[in-house]
């Protein structure tokens, strides 16, 4: 079984401006049209079982409009986490609702939603996420579409796991896209899940291994960053690290299954 932790797909009338634009401004070509039916024909090329979609609000008055989408497209094959946003008002009403319909966790875009993974402001949202026994996967280190001011740096994560006790955080890109060295400084060992999305590139084989041997497999989830990766190459990688049976199916699906709940 494969679960793949961090893919991205949009509504069909937005993924034929959001992709053109997400292309241009990072330099990398996707690998489906971004479509929810097209994540699952590449899932289907490419032998992933199930894709757990993490959708971003850039503002406030997005987040409901999303989440009704998420809900609507969400089936057997694809998974949705809920959006939301720091400066919504009603975080925590709609916390509610993201809880009471089913959803398994939320995604924070720092980069994107212009705010510092640490700041105090954002603590009694956080509070609200743990308290609702639910799983806030964040963007961490740089966004290649925008490369300039880290919104979200493992010290910051470092600072958010030392003031908000048992909160379920998954840091994507192997703690931080391209500040792996502080990720491994500061994060392995620690109470946070990884994800492999958009990684294996840059750290290579040597990197990818020793990253998660000194993290622990059993807190490693494998992801792709889809449409911007292919799933069956970020499979072959992983394989690729020679990693025991049980270390293999705990990063390919079972950290999944037990992190959510309910996939």
């Amino acid at each position: 079984m494969v679960i793949d932790f961090h893919a991205h797909c949009f509504p069909d009338g937005l993924a034929k401006k959001a992709v053109p634009s997400l292309e241009q401004g990072c330099g990398v070509k996707a690998v489906h049209d971004g479509t929810a039916s097209g994540l699952k024909r590449h899932m289907a090329e490419c032998g992933v079982d199930i894709s757990v979609v993490l959708p971003v609000a850039t503002k406030p008055s997005q987040v409901k409009t999303i989440n009704e989408w998420a809900a609507l497209a969400a089936d057997d094959d694809l998974v949705f986490f809920a959006a939301v946003h720091p400066d919504d008002e009603e975080f925590y009403a709609n916390l509610e609702l993201i809880k009471k319909a089913g959803f398994s966790g939320v995604k924070f875009h720092p980069d994107y939603q212009d705010f510092y993974a640490d700041e105090k402001r954002m603590f009694p949202l956080y509070e609200a996420i743990r308290d609702l026994g639910l799983v806030a996967v964040f963007h961490s280190g740089v966004d290649i579409g925008l490369p300039s001011n880290v919104h979200c740096t493992p010290l910051m994560l470092k600072n958010v796991l030392d003031n908000i006790r048992g909160m379920k955080i998954v840091a994507a890109h192997m703690g931080a896209h391209a500040l792996w060295r502080d990720a491994e400084r500061l994060l392995c060992g620690r109470d946070i899940f990884f994800d492999t999305s958009y990684s294996y590139y840059s750290l290579g084989r040597e990197g990818m291994k020793r990253m998660i041997e000194k993290h622990g497999a059993e807190r490693i989830l494998f992801g792709t960053d889809s449409p911007w990766k292919r799933a069956d190459e970020e499979i072959e990688n992983i394989l690729s690290l020679r990693l025991s049976s049980a270390e293999t199916e705990s990063i390919m699906f079972r950290n999944a299954l037990l992190l959510s709940g309910r996939l």
